[in-house]
């Protein structure tokens, strides 16, 4: 009787090794070569180093690095983010254009005077930075831009942008208050040169 219960277990485990196993392969086989919120370094090494990292973020659904063939466009990238948002601005960049290794791709939400700009090296696709009444916008303006804000140095400017990286467009220029070191004071000063 001991033999049996013995026998038994024996195959039970056996069965949930293979088990354990196959579950894992087919794991591993459905992995796609789009991987987002890895680091490109361990992607590439994974990824034999065929493909190439690019960084999307903005107005995208799952902004991070995906890999992507060589032959892939801007597009392809992100829809590997899992889409624009509702309300990105599409025609501020240019879907069809290849991608490059390293190339990092800002997707701007819809603004009155939004269009195409491909600025600093690795290809960085942005929008323009300044309205028609002089007014620097918060969405678009790079970090030089950014600084000529009163009351903004390079570290509130990095903030700023690190903050529309995260979580997309201002909405509103009140929205700034939510950054750490903009208080009711330092907004006031802002307010009057600032648009979206």
């Amino acid at each position: 009787m001991l033999r049996k219960i013995l026998a038994a277990l024996g195959v039970m485990l056996l069965i949930a090794v293979v088990a354990t196993y196959w579950q894992l392969e087919g794991d591993d086989s459905h992995e796609s070569g789009a991987v987002s919120g890895q680091s490109a370094e361990k992607a590439i090494m994974e990824n034999g180093g065929d493909n190439y990292a690019v960084y999307v973020c903005g107005a995208v659904n799952n902004p991070g690095v995906v890999m992507l063939s060589p032959n892939s466009r801007v597009g392809d990238a992100i829809n590997s983010c899992g889409g624009l948002l509702p309300n990105a601005d599409a025609e501020a960049i240019n879907l069809a254009e290849g991608i490059k290794d390293g190339m990092q791709i800002r997707v701007q939400g819809r603004t009155n005077n939004s269009v195409p700009n491909t600025e600093g090296q690795g290809g960085t696709i942005s929008g323009a930075s300044a309205s028609a009444d002089g007014k620097i916008n918060i969405n678009t303006a790079g970090l030089e831009e950014l600084t000529k804000i009163p009351g903004v140095g390079k570290a509130t400017a990095q903030r700023i942008i690190d903050y529309r990286t995260q979580n997309g467009p201002f909405a509103a220029i009140e929205d700034l208050k939510k950054i750490k070191g903009i208080g009711k004071a330092k907004f006031e000063k802002m307010a009057p040169t600032i648009s979206i």
